[in-house]
C-alpha cells in the first residue's frame, strides 16, 4: 500500500494536550486534521504544548532490568513446559511422546470452543486406554475421518491386485515381418512381440483368454505365461479386427495341477458406470519385462480417436495409469477387482505421457462372448455354397454419417423364388449381420457365406426404414444354389 503524508490522509497524528477536562493535567486527544480541532494555551497555564516528562534511566540500570526480565520468562517457560510434560505423562505414557497415530481426545467442553456442539463426550473406556502408559489412541470418530481422507488422496490396491493377478497373463508371439531391403528386394525375418491377456472363460477342454487383435494378429506361434511362471502354446479361437479384439485358447491338458490351482477366471464388471475422477488400476506384460501394476483414474470416457492405418476407434476409456508397449490386451480395473476395460498402447502412441486409452468392457464382452461360444466352421466348397439371393452395394462409413443410413450391405435387389424373397427381405433393407459376425460391406458378406452350404437357413440382420427411422430386425433366410440367381 503507498504511504501517504498526513495532509493527504486527513489525519494528524502529532500529539497535542488538551486542558480543558482539568486544572494542570495534560491528556492526549486525536482528531482529524480536516476539522482544525487544534487546542489553545489556556491564559493561566505556562506548559501548553510541553511533552510529559519522562523518567531519565541510568544506563546500567537499564542492563540490569533487561537481564531480570530475561531469567524471569525463561522461569516461566520452564514452569509451562513442567506442567506440559506431566499432562502430556497422563494421557500418553511415560516419556509423553505420542506416536505417528496419536491424536489428543477432547472433551467436550473443547469442542465447543471450536464450534463443535456435536462431538461426542469421550467414552469411558477411551479415557482407561489414555491411562495406560506407552499406548495413545485415536478416538473412533476421528480414526474414520483419517481412514476417509487417505481413501480420498490413494487407495491401497496390494489385496486387490493379489486377488486379480491370477486372472492375467502374458503373451509372447513370433511374427513374420516382411520388409524391403536398399537394393528393393523383398526379404521376410522372423520377429518376436509381447502383450498381455485376461482369462475370461474355462470349460472342461479349453482356456479363454481376451487380449487385442492386433496382438495375435499374423502371429506364427503364441505362448502363454501365467501367475507361476509355467508357459503354454496358445491357438487363436476368433477375433475381431474392428474392435482390435481376439479370443485364444489353451489346452487345459497342457497345464500342470499347481498352474489349475493358482489361475482363475476374471471378474468382469460394468463399464457404463464408471465415473470420471475413480480409481483405475493397469496389470500387463510392460514392455515384455513381465505383470506390472500402474495406478491412476479415469480421465475420461467415450473418447474417439483415428488410428494409424485410418480406422476409428470409439467410445473408449481414458485414463492416466500407465498403458505402455506390452500392456496390450491387458486388464484396466476398478478398486474392486474387475475389469472395467481391455488395455490397448496402440492407441494413442507413445509419444504422450499420462494418456492411456482402454476398450470399454461392456462394449467388448458380448464380442468376446461370441467368439468363445462360436461354434468352429470351416469353408465349405464353392459348387455347395450358399447364396441370399440379392444384389447389393456397400454404405460405407462415409456415406452413412452423410445420408443417415446404417453401415453395411444396401439391398439394391431381391431375386424372385429364392430364400431372400421367401424371407421377406425387402429392396432398401441393409445388411448389417450374418449371424452374429458383423457385415460392413460386399466383401464382408461374401466371405461369411463361405461358411455355410446351400439350403442352410442363417439369421440376417437387418436394418429397415421405417416413419423416416431405421429399425433392427431379424430374418430367417434359407440359403441358395448359385444357378438360381440366373
Amino acid at each position: 500500500m503507498e504511504d501517504k503524508t498526513n495532509e493527504q490522509s486527513g489525519v494528524y497524528s502529532s500529539r497535542h494536550y488538551d486542558y480543558t477536562g482539568s486544572v494542570d493535567k495534560a491528556t492526549y486527544t486525536t482528531g482529524n486534521a480536516s476539522e482544525s480541532t487544534y487546542y489553545t494555551k489556556p491564559d493561566n497555564k505556562d506548559t501548553f504544548g510541553k511533552d510529559k516528562p519522562r523518567k531519565n534511566k541510568g544506563g546500567a540500570g537499564r542492563v540490569f532490568g533487561r537481564i531480570f526480565a530475561t531469567l524471569g520468562l525463561g522461569i516461566l517457560f520452564g514452569l509451562a513446559a513442567g506442567v506440559t510434560a506431566f499432562v502430556l505423562y497422563k494421557t500418553a505414557g511415560p516419556a509423553g511422546v505420542l506416536d505417528d497415530k496419536t491424536a489428543v481426545t477432547q472433551s467436550e467442553d473443547k469442542a465447543d470452543k471450536v464450534g463443535s456442539s456435536n462431538k461426542k463426550k469421550v467414552k469411558d473406556e477411551e479415557a482407561d486406554i489414555a491411562d495406560i502408559p506407552g499406548e495413545a489412541f485415536i478416538s473412533s470418530e476421528i480414526e474414520s475421518d483419517m481412514d476417509d481422507a487417505a481413501k480420498i488422496i490413494v487407495a491401497d490396491v496390494s489385496d486387490m491386485v493379489d486377488q486379480t493377478m491370477p486372472s492375467i497373463v502374458s503373451i509372447t508371439g513370433k511374427y513374420i515381418v516382411t520388409g524391403q531391403s536398399f537394393w528393393g528386394q523383398t526379404y521376410s525375418q522372423e520377429t518376436e512381440g509381447s502383450g498381455s491377456g485376461i482369462i475370461i472363460a474355462q470349460d472342461d477342454a479349453k482356456l479363454y483368454i481376451a487380449t487385442n487383435n492386433h496382438v495375435v494378429e499374423n502371429s506364427e506361434k503364441l505362448q502363454v505365461q501365467f501367475i507361476d511362471g509355467n508357459k503354454a502354446d496358445a491357438t487363436i479361437k476368433g477375433t475381431d479386427a474392428d474392435m482390435d479384439l481376439a479370443v485364444i485358447m489353451v489346452d487345459i491338458d497342457d497345464l500342470d495341477s499347481e498352474t489349475k490351482n493358482k489361475i482363475k477366471v476374471a471378474d468382469l464388471g460394468n463399464s457404463d458406470d464408471i465415473k470420471l475422477g475413480e480409481p483405475a488400476v493397469v496389470i500387463g506384460n510392460s514392455l515384455g519385462y513381465g505383470q506390472t501394476v500402474t495406478y491412476g483414474v479415469i480421465s475420461a470416457v467415450d473418447r474417439t480417436l483415428e488410428m494409424d492405418d485410418g480406422t476409428v476407434s470409439k467410445g473408449l476409456i481414458q485414463t492416466d495409469a500407465a498403458i505402455n508397449p506390452g500392456n496390450s490386451g491387458g486388464a484396466l480395473l476398478n478398486v474392486a477387482g474387475e475389469v472395467i476395460g481391455i488395455s490397448s498402447s496402440k492407441i494413442g502412441g507413445a509419444t504422450v505421457d499420462g494418456v492411456g486409452f482402454a476398450i470399454p468392457i461392456s462394449s467388448a464382452e458380448p464380442i468376446l462372448s461370441d467368439i468363445v461360444t462360436r461354434t468352429e466352421k470351416s469353408k465349405v466348397s464353392e459348387n455347395k455354397q450358399g447364396y441370399l439371393g440379392i444384389g447389393g452395394q456397400t454404405v460405407t462409413e462415409e456415406v452413412a454419417n452423410m445420408y443417415g443410413i446404417p453401415e453395411g450391405v444396401l439391398v439394391r435387389q431381391v431375386y424372385e423364388g429364392t430364400g431372400a424373397e421367401e424371407s421377406g427381405l425387402e429392396q432398401g433393407d441393409v445388411i448389417t449381420a450374418i449371424g452374429n459376425k458383423k457385415v460392413k460391406s460386399m466383401e464382408d458378406l461374401r466371405e461369411e457365406l463361405q461358411y455355410y452350404s446351400k439350403d442352410e437357413v442363417v439369421q440376417v440382420t437387418v436394418s429397415r426404414l421405417s416413419d423416416g427411422l431405421y429399425n433392427e430386425m431379424t430374418l430367417d433366410v434359407r440359403l441358395v444354389d448359385k444357378d438360381a440367381l440366373n
